[in-house]
């Protein structure tokens, strides 16, 4: 079954919970900078971009990280290679 564009949000918010979680109750949206709204370290984002590449079973080229720094970046990345 093909999820939607809201319920891999929904997982990617629920990844980036599990690694801060004092963003418990934090507003995330599309526009939010990952590493910059969410005080996340270098190494906590590549272990957040790991755990996306196995939830979604996708490999994101190292090379393009630098190119994702919202929410929706990911979010379209994550579509584009599943």
């Amino acid at each position: 079954m093909e999820l939607t564009r809201d319920e891999i949000k929904e997982k990617v918010i629920k990844l980036i919970h599990n690694f801060i979680p004092e963003l418990q109750g934090a507003e995330l949206d599309e526009s939010s900078i990952i590493n910059t709204d969410t005080n996340i370290d270098s190494l906590s984002l590549i272990m957040l971009i790991t755990k996306v590449e196995s939830t979604f079973n996708i490999r994101i080229p190292r090379k393009q990280w630098t190119e994702i720094n919202t929410l929706g970046e990911l979010l379209d990345k994550i579509e584009a290679l599943r």
